[in-house]
């Protein structure tokens, strides 16, 4: 080839270049689709490695990972083989190359010649032999088949088998697209979370499975519509456990398994499928807290609802009341049922619909009523693991009736007579369920005098609320504060709560007896008077006892020594004793009364001084004295017996060692049958020797012989005193007795004086009371039928004629009380004989006083202007003579 004219180059021939590209285009198609075919038999191949493996277990990521690395560098073969055998081969010294390795003659003349065409000093050298090299080395390459010197490839073999893969590959999308999909997407994206198609297509199961610790559980697997297969059994294997199989029954697998106590996985084997699960043992969920929020009705004034803890499953509800119960559970609920009905949770918090209490029945009555009115909710949960309680939670609401309050007074006495300015103190305790409204006392005259007004009244002591369940409070009672007259008083307590239209609470009734200071001086001297005829009857009986203790005193030491003279003695001891504890009790009564005289401004101090003094003295009788007496007959009764009692021979055990020589003592008659038998140890004495006709000392005891202990005694040891024991305490004993009744007899004669004394002042005292009676008369009179003055009776108004009816009655019983209080006038005069009691009582009779109070009753109803100047008279009369009678009454003033 010559060179070109315009570059004076030599060029490549044209049938040498179009040859040799040839060479290079059919050398690149045949290595790139061997790499192709290649990468597509290697990826398809690794694709069904997964599809197959996929049907026998869940294949790991890792595997799938390394699989598609696999894949991932056999597709990279397609890009080199590009680079090598497409791109490289663009220059014609590395297509020279590749042909001469399989024809290295004509290779190394079309290096040679490009070596040429590529150097333009050689050429300029010899121009005319570079051309005929070249077109030499043209002219044996076109007698040459260059394509046969390719490089060798299997082209054909792995496209056979890339087809032969991809036809298989194709048979699965079409059999089962579905799972060949499923591997191609776990095969290409690997890092992806991509489930595991199985023929045996199963309902999604949890990663874990909290069952109730240590109690039996089951696992139920379920086959999906979609599912392809349908194995006949199932298999579950615990990790630490026996496998448990379930056949196939409406289209699932039910697994029983036996309780478990600690953490496990369980592994299943359905056909093709393997799912896994963990387990963990879960305590179920109990209920830690169960309130009922109670709204009371609203009498009884609470708002703000009540709290109360209900979890011992019972509730008694006031009628009328509405609850809501709150549940609180130990953790977070997903369902919950209360009554069967379904109550969505909040956390862990069960909340019931508000309840009505409507039927309701006394706490006392039966069963059967109580479940007519009682009203049951039944709890029932599950958390949010499906573990549900151990067993329902029953709450019974049962309604109640709104119980009457509680009501206790102490310190009230139930019947006392009270001076009309005496105030009593006592304290009152009240309770209510749901609060104590007020307090107070009721009270009512029961025997009104006639002409008075009827006594009835109250006072509240204390005021409640809402909110006081219980109330305690003082209250006082004074006659004078509240307007009540001397008359009987019924006093009752009475306590309400907040239920409309409830009657009150009253305690039992208590009976005071209200009286002025005149009418209480009259009746405790009668008391007085009573207390003094018991002290004298203690007295009396004090005198028998010292008469008897007289009698003992007189017997010889002989009859004292006797089992029977002993018991008696033994009895006057008891008996002292006893008539020592009555003047003890009867002291102190006589307190007592000394106190509730005191609060009486009518005693005289000087009395009062007096009776106390006198108390004293009989309380150191009955403390001191009488006991001191008793004590010494006790001793009598159980001292020892100084008259010799001959003991029967063959009786008595021990050594007798009183004789001087140490022979034994000379033999006695035989025992009697009655004989008890004593042991006695006599020991010698160097002291004085046993005086002739001297008897050894005996066993303790008098006249009947004991079964004891042994004794030791000394010869010579008794005294040689004749003195008896028991006459000596018996004598100390009536000696003690004799000073105790001189004393007691003195306190009796000062009692006497002074119940004198008392008795005429209060002949005074009833003589003031009858002048006030008839002034009150004639109050009346002048005051309430000032209107009925000189009008005849049939003219006078039913109201008029009624009072005046209940004066004249009033005069009846003013008589009569006059007529006695003369016959005591008489008694005392009989009594004391003094004389102011024998003038003013003559002045009295001879005035006729009984007479006229009587006339003056019959007269009232039709001569009210007289009337009203005789009652007047008769008060003056009597007070005057009361007045006649205060000096020989006022000793203790």
């Amino acid at each position: 080839m010559p060179p070109s004219p315009h570059h004076n180059r030599m060029e490549m021939p044209t049938a040498l270049r179009l040859q040799l590209n040839d060479y290079r285009s059919y050398v690149g198609r045949v290595k790139l689709l061997e790499a192709v075919a290649v990468a597509i038999a290697v990826v398809l191949s690794l694709w069904l490695v997964v599809f197959a493996c996929d049907r026998l277990w869940d294949t790991t990521v890792i595997f799938r990972a390394a699989l598609l690395g696999l894949a991932v560098t056999c597709v990279a073969v397609v890009p080199l083989a590009i680079y090598r055998w497409i791109w490289r081969q663009k220059r014609a010294v590395n297509l020279a190359r590749v042909l001469g390795r399989r024809m290295p003659h004509l290779g190394d003349q079309l290096l040679g010649i490009l070596e040429l065409l590529e150097n333009p000093a050689e050429q300029a050298r010899s121009p005319s032999l570079c051309v005929a090299a070249i077109e030499q080395v043209a002219l044996n390459a076109g007698r040459r088949n260059l394509r046969a010197a390719a490089p060798k490839s299997r082209h054909v073999l792995w496209s056979v088998m890339a087809l032969l893969i991809l036809a298989i590959g194709a048979g699965l999308l079409a059999l089962c697209p579905t799972a060949a999909i499923n591997a191609a997407a776990r095969f290409f994206l690997p890092w992806q979370v991509t489930s595991r198609y199985t023929f045996a297509a199963l309902e999604p199961l949890p990663e874990i499975l909290r069952v109730a610790h240590g109690e039996p559980f089951s696992v139920t697997v379920k086959l999906t519509d979609q599912t392809r297969w349908l194995p006949t059994r199932g298999k579950a294997a615990p990790r630490n456990g026996e496998s448990v199989f379930s056949p196939l029954g409406d289209r699932q697998y039910r697994f029983d398994f036996s309780g478990q106590i600690e953490a496990g996985r369980l592994d299943f084997h359905i056909g093709d499928a393997y799912p896994k699960m963990q387990i963990e043992p879960t305590m179920r969920p109990e209920l830690t807290e169960v309130l009922a929020q109670v709204r009371l009705p609203e009498y009884l004034g609470q708002p703000e609802p009540l709290q109360k803890d209900v979890r011992g499953g019972a509730l008694s509800l006031v009628q009328g009341s509405r609850a809501t119960i709150v549940a609180t559970a130990s953790r977070q609920l997903a369902a919950a049922h209360v009554n069967g009905t379904q109550q969505q949770p909040k956390g862990s918090t069960i909340t019931s619909q508000e309840l009505l209490v409507e039927n309701a029945v006394e706490s006392t009555r039966a069963d059967s009523a109580e479940a007519e009115s009682t009203q049951t909710l039944v709890f029932r949960w599950q958390d949010q693991y499906q573990l549900e309680g151990q067993k329902p939670f029953t709450l019974a609401i049962t309604g109640i009736l709104d119980q009457p309050p509680a009501l206790a007074c102490e310190n009230l006495p139930r019947r006392r007579i009270v001076l009309d300015s005496e105030q009593l103190v006592f304290q009152i305790k009240a309770h209510d369920d749901f609060g104590v409204k007020q307090l107070g006392i009721e009270w009512q005259g029961l025997d009104q005098p006639q002409g008075s007004t009827k006594v009835t009244g109250e006072r509240i002591l204390a005021a409640g609320g809402h909110d006081q369940a219980t109330l305690d409070a003082t209250g006082t009672f004074s006659a004078e504060a509240l307007g009540i007259d001397s008359q009987l008083i019924g006093l009752r307590v009475f306590v309400e709560d907040y239920l409309p239209e409830r009657p009150r609470v009253y305690t039992s009734t208590y009976l005071l007896k209200v009286l002025d200071a005149h009418q209480h001086a009259i009746w405790m001297t009668e008391q007085l008077n009573q207390w003094h005829r018991r002290a004298l009857e203690v007295r009396d009986r004090e005198l028998q006892l010292y008469d008897t203790n007289r009698q003992l005193r007189e017997l010889s030491p002989q009859q004292l020594e006797q089992a029977d003279t002993r018991q008696r003695i033994e009895n006057q001891a008891s008996a002292e004793r006893a008539n020592g504890y009555r003047l003890s009790q009867l002291s102190r009564g006589g307190v007592e009364l000394i106190r509730q005289a005191a609060r009486n401004p009518e005693f005289g101090v000087g009395h009062l001084e007096k009776w106390a003094e006198m108390l004293n003295l009989l309380q150191d009788i009955s403390a001191q004295r009488m006991p001191s007496v008793a004590d010494l007959l006790k001793e009598a009764s159980q001292a020892n017996s100084t008259v010799a009692s001959k003991t029967p021979a063959g009786l008595s055990v021990g050594a007798n060692r009183a004789n001087a020589e140490g022979s034994t003592p000379p033999a006695e008659p035989p025992p009697t049958a009655t004989a008890i038998p004593q042991i006695s140890d006599v020991e010698s004495t160097q002291g004085l020797v046993q005086q002739e006709g001297q008897k050894p000392p005996s066993a303790k005891g008098g006249g009947g012989a004991s079964l004891s202990l042994p004794t030791t005694t000394l010869l010579g040891g008794s005294s040689n005193s004749k003195s008896c024991p028991v006459e000596e305490k018996v004598t100390e004993a009536v000696r003690e007795q004799r000073d105790l009744l001189a004393e007691f007899e003195k306190i009796a004669n000062e009692l006497n004086n002074l119940l004198a004394n008392l008795e005429g002042s209060t002949l005074v005292k009833r003589l003031k009371a009858a002048s006030r009676a008839q002034d009150k008369i004639a109050v009346k009179i002048g005051g309430e039928l000032a209107g009925a003055f000189g009008m005849p009776v049939v003219r006078i108004d039913k109201s008029h004629q009624q009072v005046l009816q209940e004066l004249a009655l009033l005069e009846t019983d003013g008589s009569q009380n006059v007529s006695r209080i003369m016959d005591d006038m008489q008694g005392y005069f009989e009594h004391r004989r003094l004389v102011q009691f024998k003038s003013v009582l003559d002045d009295m009779r001879v005035q006729d006083v009984v007479a006229g109070l009587r006339q003056l009753g019959d007269e009232i109803p039709t001569e009210q202007g007289l009337s009203l100047s005789q009652c007047e008279y008769w008060s003056d009369s009597l007070d005057r003579w009361a007045e006649d009678l205060v000096d020989p009454a006022a000793g203790g003033t």
